[in-house]
């Protein structure tokens, strides 16, 4: 029964003009994933940064309460101050500074109200430095709601949906437009990835040098004692 309502959501979308498969995984607050990236405990607090492993910025109403843009990381699908919802289009960011992941996944959700106010072109942009972008993920369907209802979680994937990136310190979702009335509404994001670690070089350890260079003093002074 599951494999049916997603070739059928599958088959849905397609005819709709989207090119991705998205899963849709239902409705609601329950149907997030959890421990995403933001909020690997899943503790955080839900209007006030509190317990979050990044930092949030945006390009307008940068705030939890009053429908700010950092509810969409608040583990909360729902209206009011559980959304996001705007009166231009824009974009949110989560910095999880020195840590870079590669985007594996992410989920997006829709809001309460008015359909029109979902984004029908928007992108999920990836950084390391905050200024230069790189798109990971884009949907551009003028006229059509990647949703078909309110609250609805979907699921994006990497090798399906998109191909998988490079890894990045920054995810950014950045919405371009709307297909109604000119307002803009997003009610969660999740993103999951692999952390990128990097190798260890060949470069000894201080301790190690340290030791190489007692020991190559104590040779020169065999040498020395043996030609005197």
């Amino acid at each position: 029964m599951k494999k049916f309502a997603f070739l059928l959501l599958t088959a849905i979308t397609l005819a709709a003009g989207s090119a991705q498969a998205v899963t849709m995984r239902g409705h609601g607050t329950g149907s997030l994933v959890g421990h995403d990236l933001t909020d690997p405990e899943n503790d955080a607090h839900g209007n006030e940064y509190v317990n979050y492993n990044a930092v949030f910025r945006s390009s307008i109403e940068p705030q939890y309460v009053a429908e700010g843009a950092f509810n969409v990381f608040d583990n909360i699908v729902g209206g009011g101050n559980d959304k996001w919802c705007c009166d231009a289009n824009g974009w949110v960011e989560a910095d999880f500074g020195s840590k870079r992941y590669q985007l594996t996944s992410f989920t997006a959700s829709s809001a309460n109200d008015a359909p029109e106010r979902d984004a029908d072109i928007w992108q999920i942009l990836g950084s390391n430095d905050g200024l230069n972008y790189t798109t990971i993920f884009s949907y551009n369907h003028d006229g059509v709601s990647p949703w078909r209802n309110r609250y609805q979680v979907n699921e994006y994937t990497a090798g399906v949906d998109y191909t998988l990136p490079a890894a990045y310190s920054i995810f950014r979702y950045q919405a371009f437009s709307t297909f109604g009335n000119g307002l803009h509404q997003l009610a969660e994001l999740e993103f999951f990835g692999k952390e990128l670690v990097e190798e260890a070089s060949d470069v000894p350890e201080p301790g190690s040098i340290a030791l190489l260079g007692l020991g190559l003093l104590a040779g020169a002074g065999a040498v020395r004692r043996k030609r005197a």
